[in-house]
């Protein structure tokens, strides 16, 4: 199984973020915001792959990035939501094509504002509008998204590079999305599959080597305390290349975990502590976990974290 591109903020963005969480706006009141816009159906499009049409009805908002025509839809049905950084904007966001665009900017920044203190950073532009638009229209449907995009990096991508999407607690953002899921909100590819174990294809010439019989063993340990293994090692000020190969193989170990494993461990306070091991809101500034950076390691990331979001899913309220 794998993910498609993410809903990313691009790094230089979240300085613009720093300072809008340092210096708040004066709150707006989105009950009457929601008494303007009588919304009764939006539709919200995320950036990952696949074919999309802006929706026959009500508004249709896409994000900095999405590809479309405008011949597609009539004047003003699509509404674009950009990135305050790119877009040079005082707010976080900028809104285009909406007569309500300032705000409903307004209105997003105060949303993601409001996430940031669940999520321990600023949240993906993806999540911040389906909140908000939870609380201004009647019905919503969500399409390209499920808040977990992929976290294997390529092997051009230069290993000083992070990935965009890391800057983001994806797995707080479902845990939060969660919450949300109600009549009145179509998203699909929110529920998960269980994992497909990583096939041979998709593993690199050093992942290869590195999983033995023994990794893919089923595991006895309570794999959340393995995973106190890697919390460890970001608390390390340098790795030696025996040490990442020891960790690597302890990934293997843990992305062949079987599921029933995870979900005889799992429990709540498991998984919201597991969140920060996937995520650094701070990566020009902050150094990030190794395994995040490194290219044979992150080839394991997308299905421990899989395992994990899958535990949420399935856990009781």
């Amino acid at each position: 199984m794998s993910y498609s591109l993410p809903i990313a903020d691009a790094p230089q963005s979240h300085t613009h973020m720093r300072r809008q969480l340092a210096e708040p706006q004066p709150k707006i009141c989105l009950c009457t915001l929601a008494e303007q816009l009588k919304l009764d159906q939006v539709t919200i499009i995320g950036n990952a792959s696949g074919e999309w049409q802006p929706a026959a009805e009500g508004l249709t908002f896409i994000f900095n990035g999405t590809q479309w025509s405008q011949q597609n839809a009539p004047q003003g049905q699509v509404v674009n939501i950009a990135n305050g950084g790119f877009a040079e904007s005082q707010y976080a966001f900028e809104v285009q094509g909406h007569p309500q665009a300032v705000q409903l900017a307004k209105a997003l920044t105060q949303v993601a504002t409001e996430l940031t203190a669940s999520l321990g950073c600023w949240p993906s532009s993806g999540l911040t509008t389906v909140v908000l638009m939870l609380q201004l229209a009647k019905h919503v449907q969500v399409q390209r998204m499920s808040l977990l995009p992929s976290l294997r990096r390529s092997i051009e991508l230069p290993d000083t590079h992070h990935l965009p999407c890391m800057v983001h607690n994806w797995l707080g953002e479902r845990r939060i999305a969660k919450t949300l899921l109600r009549d009145r909100l179509d998203w699909p590819e929110f529920t998960l599959m269980p994992w497909e174990p990583m096939s041979k294809d998709c593993e690199t010439d050093k992942a290869r080597e590195t999983d033995s019989s023994e990794n893919k063993q089923t595991l006895c340990e309570d794999p959340f305390e393995q995973l106190e293994l890697l919390r460890q090692s970001n608390l390390a000020s340098r790795l030696s290349e025996e040490d990442k190969h020891r960790l690597r193989q302890h990934l293997a170990k843990l992305a062949h975990t079987p599921y029933h494993i995870w979900q005889q461990c799992a429990d709540h306070s498991k998984l919201k502590a597991s969140e920060p091991l996937f995520f650094n809101h701070l990566p020009e500034s902050q150094t990030s976990p190794w395994y995040l950076m490194d290219y044979h390691a992150s080839q394991y990331l997308d299905a421990i974290r899989h395992q994990l979001a899958y535990c949420q899913q399935q856990l009781a309220d």
